[in-house]
């Protein structure tokens, strides 16, 4: 089931080496560790948040909502 998501963890891998290196430092660990928990999900949206721009170059929040939707199609394959 975690295979799930892997669209997910890879579109976040690449957000990832968008970053600093010392948030890739603090970030990257985030992803590898992912099992598609809601509460680990909630915590790498917060800190998406915390990094602003670098996320993505257009709206920040597209971002998001494409993160959102990675999360929500994999976690319906998993129930």
């Amino acid at each position: 089931m975690e295979q799930d998501f892997e669209p997910l963890k890879n579109r976040l891998r690449i957000i990832c080496d968008r970053l600093d290196q010392d948030e890739q430092l603090y970030f990257r660990p985030l992803i590898d560790t992912f099992r598609g928990q809601t509460q680990e999900f909630q915590r790498i949206m917060r800190d998406l948040g915390k990094f602003g721009e670098k996320i993505g170059d257009g709206s920040k929040f597209q971002v998001y909502r494409e993160i959102q939707h990675l999360f929500d199609d994999a976690f319906r394959k998993k129930k």
